[in-house]
């Protein structure tokens, strides 16, 4: 757990909490011990806040079914020789939320996975916008035809988000929720990434984004972590090759080659075959040769801290940046 504050387009980690949970309190992402996580919670809370208490807190979640879609919405301009007011600019933004959260209640429905799934969207975020095919921070006072809003729309099954809010709830506090792994993908985005695969090797499941274009096209997550793999022994090398397979599985709605670079987390050297099948995985699909290695603290250089930060808590930091509004 960390508290982020926003300065100046950067991100300051001032506080980190960390605390212990039993092995079975929380499985493929689902809270399963309420009580437990919930106290463990309100330790991680006391001591990530010592240097000051957070505005609102946001909770990462990643977990079998967690979906992120991309919705890309233009709209034609009547009057191309008009400035763009605050009012019209809006009034898109308005509308390109209503029209993705379309796009993720169809592809909800056509997923095989969640038919007939209760689901919650997490959270719905603005990634660009563009004008004329040209970037902009804020479309006010420009001129052109064509606006392009950038949405992106995650998703997760209700008991998923409704356990981990519980929990949040035992231990004193509100909370909103976000896909762990677009959290993730999403900062390394910000810090300057246009196209990797982005995968987070967990105690009992594995998360992915796919960023292209400087955009998380998607993101996916399955039930296998650090756990399924410590005992392997003998086996672990087809064991990583069946894990890097399921990586490199195509993500739905996605339509171009898998990335050229990859960055991983959470992947220790005595699971470094699950690296290396990887890159044989991916480099097979492509036909060359793939870039494959650790997400160093340097890829992220938004990030600032006053205490002692490592990789393993990028998640938080970037799901911390979502909820300090911090890419508006």
């Amino acid at each position: 757990m960390v508290v982020v504050r926003a300065d100046e387009g950067r991100l300051r980690v001032i506080g980190r909490g960390e605390t212990g949970l039993a092995p079975d309190a929380v499985t493929g992402g689902l809270v399963t011990d309420r009580a437990a996580v919930g106290a463990a919670l309100a330790t991680a809370f006391a001591a990530a806040e010592r240097s000051g208490a957070a505005e609102r807190a946001i909770v990462a979640l990643d977990g079998d079914d967690v979906r992120t879609f991309h919705v890309r919405t233009t709209f034609e301009r009547a009057n191309s020789t008009s400035a763009i007011v605050s009012a019209e600019m809006l009034r898109a933004m308005r509308e390109a939320h209503e029209a993705a959260a379309a796009h993720a209640r169809a592809a909800v429905e056509d997923d095989p996975a969640l038919r007939g799934v209760a689901t919650a969207r997490l959270r719905d975020e603005v990634a660009a916008l563009s004008l004329d095919g040209r970037p902009l921070a804020s479309l006010v006072g420009y001129r052109g035809r064509a606006v392009e809003v950038h949405t992106d729309v995650s998703v997760a099954p209700l008991v998923l988000s409704g356990a981990a809010l519980a929990a949040v709830a035992d231990a004193r506090r509100r909370a909103t929720t976000v896909s762990g792994s677009y959290a993730l993908a999403r900062l390394v985005v910000e810090s300057g990434t246009t196209d990797a695969g982005v995968v987070r090797l967990g105690a009992d499941v594995t998360s992915l984004a796919i960023i292209r274009d400087s955009r998380v096209v998607g993101t996916r997550a399955f039930g296998l972590g650090r756990g399924a793999f410590a005992a392997r022994g003998d086996t672990l090398a087809p064991d990583a090759r069946v894990w890097a397979e399921c990586v490199a599985t195509p993500l739905a709605g996605y339509d171009g080659p898998l990335p050229e670079r990859w960055l991983f987390i959470g992947v220790p050297d005595a699971l470094q075959p699950l690296a290396t099948s990887l890159a044989e995985v991916v480099g097979g699909a492509r036909g060359g040769p793939v870039r494959i290695g650790p997400l160093a603290m340097g890829s992220v250089g938004r990030v600032f801290a006053d205490v002692p930060v490592g990789t393993d808590d990028l998640v938080a930091v970037g799901a911390a940046a979502l909820g300090a509004g911090a890419y508006a």
